[in-house]
């Protein structure tokens, strides 16, 4: 299953490749670690950023915010 995970903070990055997961769990935890390097990266606390996980067929199924 294809999995696609936009960025989002005042703009919205749509993710326009996406990555193949078995299921919705693997892709959330993905989300979460992608989450994790970006606040080890980032150099302000940006209170709105986040990550949208968006399923193939289903729509947004997860978010996770980066702060």
């Amino acid at each position: 299953m294809r999995f696609f995970f936009d960025t989002q903070d005042r703009l919205r990055i749509a993710d326009e490749v996406g990555r193949e997961f078995e299921g919705p769990s693997d892709a959330v935890v993905f989300a979460k670690h992608l989450a994790a390097d970006l606040r080890c990266l980032a150099t302000a606390v940006r209170p709105q950023l986040a990550i949208e996980v968006v399923a193939e067929n289903a729509g947004c199924i997860h978010r996770e915010p980066v702060f």
